[in-house]
């Protein structure tokens, strides 16, 4: 313990520690490149510091469903893309159907061709990704279409539900991300019949036309067909404008990031340069201070301390 101290030594002695939790400071900071490491640090700092944490955790996640989500989106894009191109080699087929120069035996090659093309939309309905059908609506894990010539539209409708999933942008803004294949390829009416541009039933109608080798049939077909190629190409609109959202979304995302991580930084960080200058002025007093108290008294300091 320390006693019989003068004032002057007890003044000495509150400024030396003074001095020492200085230069110790200064070396936290220098270690750690952090001079916010816990709340006695700066005790006005750490709610706003926790919270700029929250936003950025918050941020980060928003950053990792657009990714996912991209994914998903552009994959249906491309899709959508190629069913709106197996369409126009359905209406060149149709319109070779349509000459009056091609035979029946012609005609049911023609066909054949058709039904290859009803089988690849069959396919791009059912596309998935990590296991989901990105056009199943809610039902994501089933199928949502098999082939079926026996009917109407050349398919069965497995499912039948809408997708009312949407993804949240960074400022909390939310917009749907997927069309259904009932909607994309399988346009119905409220009443559930066929709608005039429904791209399954104009598909198959030009199929079964050629195989009859039925003129005004093909010639119907073909009106269908352009008719569900406006429409298919709206439903190509919706992905299009998707993915420049997705993309905006993303990169104001990666804006905030950056603008959080240096609110944070200028709270938390170390400025290592005046931590250094702080390290060296402060030892170069401590040192100083011990050499004067040296000078004033026969006895070192440390003889007082027992």
């Amino acid at each position: 313990m320390i006693s019989n101290l003068s004032p002057s030594s007890q003044i000495f002695l509150a400024d030396l520690s003074r001095l020492q939790a200085r230069t110790n400071a200064a070396q936290r900071q220098i270690s750690s490149g952090f001079k916010v490491e816990s709340a006695s640090d700066a005790p006005d700092q750490i709610s706003r510091l926790l919270q700029l944490e929250a936003n950025l955790s918050a941020n980060t996640q928003s950053g990792t469903n657009l990714t996912n989500v991209k994914a998903e989106v552009d994959t249906g894009e491309s899709a959508v893309s190629t069913a709106v191109q197996a369409l126009e080699q359905a209406i060149t087929l149709g319109a070779q159907g349509a000459s009056s120069t091609v035979t029946a035996s012609a005609r049911l090659g023609l066909a054949d061709q058709v039904l290859y093309l009803q089988q690849q939309l069959v396919g791009i309905a059912g596309t998935s990704v990590q296991g989901r059908y990105i056009f199943g609506g809610d039902a994501d894990t089933q199928l949502p279409y098999q082939l079926d010539l026996a009917n109407a539209n050349g398919v069965d409708r497995l499912t039948n539900t809408p997708d009312t999933r949407q993804i949240q942008d960074a400022s909390g803004n939310s917009f749907p991300v997927a069309e259904t294949a009932q909607n994309i390829f399988d346009h119905r009416n409220p009443d559930d019949t066929f709608a005039p541009d429904n791209v399954f039933v104009a598909l198959n109608s030009l199929r079964v036309a050629l195989t009859n080798n039925d003129t005004p049939g093909i010639a119907s077909a073909l009106d269908a067909l352009h008719t569900s190629s406006a429409y298919l190409n709206t439903q190509l609109s919706f992905y299009g404008r998707t993915q420049d959202r997705i993309t905006a979304a993303v990169n104001d995302q990666q804006n905030r990031d950056v603008a959080i991580k240096a609110q944070i930084s200028n709270i938390r960080d170390a400025d290592l340069t005046a931590a250094s200058l702080e390290l060296t002025t402060g030892n170069t007093e401590l040192q100083a201070a011990l050499a004067g108290e040296a000078k004033i008294s026969k006895n070192s300091l440390f003889s007082y301390l027992a």
